[in-house]
């Protein structure tokens, strides 16, 4: 336990600066091709006429994979159904030549300057970087080489062709002494996920046991007034008494550092909401009611003039606000424009929004409505964590005093935050990183002080190590020097 408590503090470092290996929205959007006008020769509605029970239907999006657009929706299921804007062609699993093509294509459009040859290796499941349930929908995955310095790998759906995470030998060398040790991340472990979760449970418990009897020990040794010989105030010499007072002082810091671990994981369904998030969204797009509403911007002169008008966007995608049809272009993740055949004047979307988020929660009242325009301590952006901005906060008086966040540009319901999340938010991320806004807003203060701790904490598990070491070693002298007894029986 010393040294998992100290391998816990060194890799806790190494994560501030490297990340477990995802793929950015701003990687995302670098690698797409732009959709040009001339190359949708299909509109929307072909597409949505292969299912006449759309409500199973999620959102539907047009983008690029390698330079051919692409209808997307996922449905209610998790499965995929895509077809290709060119040409009418339903989309199939993806060979693996076609996932060399897209792997160059994206890789070639984030580095334009760049001329790389992409390399196939295998079709996998599930590999030591791909362990995300976000991706399960997405499996098997086609993994290709990029033949550059970084030694890029990049992941392909084979199910929709996209490029769904991607990897470099920097980020794979520094995880194997980052998030694989910290968080247990072996792919034999991971890959079942209820045995890897009590496993980490049961260890912070242990370590959280370990805590406590440590400082009441501590604290029964220590004395502040009548003290041991030469005026000292801990009886132990050397390594030990480094290891006591340095444990007391410490005490509340390891104690919380090792109590927000064990809050990460959820423990028990501590932190699950009551209601679920897609119905509660599924009542705001749809004006209450659970049946689809009509689509608009559904034929091809439409999203060709659209694009044309645009100039470059690399996806859009058909979302709803109160049973009305909106769509919104991208190029990047802060480029947006949202058309609507309603009216897309700040206002009346706004008036729109507030309209909408009634049916959120229709048993509830709502509490309060508040505009952020900046980050603050439950809505912020953290290790490269896109969060745009503005939008707005919605306050209910239900029984879990549920928050909602909403995209004041498109009028998309972002996160919900429950009383549970909030209280889940500092006593996992506030106590175990630290992400408290005076910090985190203040970089570099928010490095020195958790490089400080862990440092420290590196130490006191150090000083840990060798005391254990010790007791090991003379207790291993002890059984060696004891007599072995006579075999003979005594007369």
């Amino acid at each position: 336990m010393c040294l998992l408590v100290g391998m816990w503090f060194f890799t806790g470092v190494v994560m501030m600066y490297v990340s477990f290996p995802e793929l950015t929205n701003e990687e995302y959007y670098a690698g797409l091709s732009n959709i040009e006008p001339g190359n949708i020769t299909v509109g929307p509605e072909t597409f949505l006429k292969k299912f006449p029970d759309k409500s199973s239907l999620g959102r539907l999006t047009l983008t690029t994979v390698a330079t051919r657009p692409i209808y997307l929706t996922k449905h209610s299921d998790y499965s995929w159904q895509g077809m290709y804007a060119d040409n009418g062609k339903p989309l199939e699993n993806i060979t693996a030549t076609q996932a060399i093509e897209s792997a160059q294509v994206f890789y070639q459009n984030q580095h334009p300057e760049k001329v790389y040859r992409a390399q196939y290796q295998a079709q996998i499941d599930m590999d030591q970087w791909s362990l995300s349930s976000a991706l399960n929908s997405h499996r098997p995955l086609h993994l290709v080489s990029i033949k550059d310095r970084a030694h890029t790998q990049l992941y392909i759906s084979s199910k929709t062709g996209q490029v769904v995470r991607d990897t470099t030998r920097a980020e794979r060398m520094w995880n194997w002494v980052g998030s694989n040790l910290h968080w247990f991340y072996p792919l034999t472990l991971r890959k079942h996920g209820a045995l890897w979760a009590n496993t980490i449970i049961v260890l912070s418990l242990i370590g959280l046991l370990l805590i406590i009897t440590g400082a009441i020990v501590g604290l029964q040794l220590l004395r502040l007034k009548r003290r041991y010989k030469n005026n000292e105030i801990t009886p132990y010499r050397g390594v030990s008494k480094y290891h006591h007072i340095l444990g007391l002082v410490m005490v509340v810091f390891l104690f919380t550092y090792m109590f927000s671990g064990l809050m990460s994981m959820n423990p028990w369904g501590l932190f699950d909401a009551k209601f679920r998030f897609d119905e509660q969204v599924q009542r705001y797009e749809q004006d209450g009611s659970l049946s689809q509403p009509k689509w608009s911007y559904n034929n091809v002169q439409e999203i060709q003039k659209l694009l044309a008008k645009s100039g470059e966007t690399k996806q859009l995608t058909w979302h709803w606000i109160r049973g009305k049809s909106y769509l919104t272009g991208q190029s990047t993740p802060n480029n947006t424009t949202i058309y609507s055949r309603e009216n897309t004047k700040k206002k009346f979307l706004s008036r729109e929004i507030e309209f909408a988020v009634e049916n959120l929660i229709p048993d509830a009242e709502i509490a309060s409505n508040q505009q952020l325009n900046q980050y603050d301590a439950y809505y912020y952006s953290h290790h490269k964590r896109f969060h745009p901005l503005p939008i707005l906060r919605v306050k209910f008086n239900d029984t879990e005093s549920t928050w909602f966040h909403i995209d004041l540009k498109t009028g998309v319901v972002i996160e919900r935050k429950t009383l549970k999340d909030r209280v889940q938010r500092w006593l996992y991320n506030g106590l175990h990183s630290l992400d408290f806004p005076i910090l985190i807003q203040h970089r570099p203060l928010w490095d020195v002080i958790v490089i400080s701790l862990c440092t420290i904490g590196l130490f006191f598990s150090i000083t840990s190590i060798v005391i254990g070491w010790r007791r090991v070693k003379k207790q291993g002298r002890k059984k060696a020097n004891k007599p072995i007894p006579s075999s003979r029986p005594s007369v």
